[in-house]
């Protein structure tokens, strides 16, 4: 009989618990143990009925999301049964209670089994029903709550969106995302999702709106203003030019972007360690060092940077231009030729000299970089001077100084 009972019990329970996921009349499910009907349960809108032998037990119960109280309501009916007998109700809590109807509610969450006993009036126990219920416990209360971020600096209406809802009992089973951009509503079984919203060149914001569902069927909702930054088409970079490059040296930077908003500021840093400048353009700027400069220029609306660009250049500094300069020495003196030495003492404050160029008066010159150098004078009928030009290079820049040597008749 026990082994009878436990199987009955285990039908019931899974028929119980498609039943009561159902509002319309269904067919009843039957218990059997080969060819004997041991019972039958169905469920027609919010009443269950479990019909056992002799006995039957219909039972409803209330919703248990908050500020509601899941409360079980148990009536019981007998056939053929003396109108003298008892009822006599097992809860599976630990509780029990007596009548043809009662009440239970069960503080916690769990699959219960319910026993009646049916006793005569001399407390003969003449029937008996077990049947198992689902309860979700008191007050279930769930709490809808999200956060936002955006993790794609690239795509600023890409978001991740995060729930940290909760429950108190049970757990939640799915999350329906209403977005309220014009796109369809997702429909998620967890927590973390990541939505795209519309590009737009305006800043826009939208009431997302999150909804929560418990295992319990419980509901809970919350909305959120997400701001969703714009996407500006902007192109373009900005012109690097130098002026009085070998002398005093300074830049004009003009940015040259298009599709620039109104409203938008311009911030450069000129990589020289001197920090951001924010200036009207076109921006006058001079560099103490020579180098190499990686200028970074930022757009920047509403405190937000919307674009950022850069470009090398090349600064001469202070100081690029070399100092020519050098000595001359008679090496020899013949009736024929006069033979004089040349000797560099030029100087460069940056960088390096890249070139000496001799131009010696007479027809002679030297392009060979070199710093000392000989070069021998005919001598004519009279005395001659001549004019020794040398022409230093560097940076990009030149310096010229002449010196005279004199050279005697034959």
């Amino acid at each position: 009989m026990k082994k009878l009972v436990a199987y009955c019990s285990l039908v019931l329970l899974l028929a119980v618990m498609v039943a009561s996921c159902k509002k319309t009349d269904v067919t009843p499910d039957t218990a059997t143990d080969g060819d004997e009907i041991i019972g039958t349960i169905r469920t027609s809108n919010d009443t269950t009925y479990v019909t056992v032998g002799s006995v039957e037990i219909q039972y409803t119960k209330t919703a248990p999301c908050y500020p509601s109280t899941e409360i079980f309501t148990l009536t019981a009916s007998t056939t053929n049964l003396p109108s003298s007998v008892t009822f006599n109700w097992y809860f599976g809590d630990g509780n029990i209670a007596t009548g043809k109807t009662v009440q239970h509610g069960y503080d916690a969450p769990s699959p219960y089994v319910i026993r009646l006993d049916v006793k005569s009036a001399s407390q003969e126990v003449i029937a008996t029903a077990t049947f198992p219920v689902k309860a979700w416990g008191q007050q279930l209360k769930p709490v809808a709550i999200f956060s936002h971020k955006n993790d794609f600096n690239d795509n600023t209406n890409y978001i991740t969106f995060n729930s940290a809802s909760s429950v108190n009992r049970g757990a939640i089973v799915q999350y329906r995302w209403n977005w309220n951009d014009g796109s369809k509503i997702d429909t998620v079984a967890n927590g973390l999702i990541r939505h795209e919203f519309p590009s737009a060149t305006t800043d826009k914001v939208y009431p997302v709106k999150l909804t929560i569902q418990t295992d319990a069927g419980c509901t809970a909702d919350t909305t959120v203003n997400v701001t969703v930054l714009a996407n500006y088409p902007i192109t373009g970079d900005f012109n690097a030019v130098a002026y009085d490059a070998c002398t005093n040296e300074y830049f004009l930077f003009t940015p040259t972007a298009t599709n620039v908003p109104s409203g938008a500021y311009y911030v450069w840093n000129f990589s020289d360690g001197r920090g951001d400048t924010t200036a009207p353009y076109p921006i006058k700027y001079v560099y103490k060092f020579m180098n190499d400069y990686d200028v970074i220029m930022t757009i920047v609306l509403n405190n937000r940077v919307i674009y950022k660009t850069h470009k090398l250049v090349n600064a001469k500094g202070e100081n690029p231009k070399p100092k020519a300069s050098f000595y001359s020495t008679l090496v020899n003196n013949t009736s024929t030729t006069t033979k004089y030495s040349f000797n560099s003492q030029s100087t460069i404050a940056h960088g390096g000299i890249s070139a000496f160029l001799w131009d010696f008066g007479n027809g002679a010159t030297d392009n060979n970089y070199s710093s000392f150098i000989e070069n021998t004078y005919t001598k004519t009928t009279a005395a001659t001077n001549y004019t020794v030009r040398l022409i230093v290079q560097g940076n990009g820049c030149a310096d010229t100084t002449y010196r005279t040597v004199s050279v005697g008749a034959k």
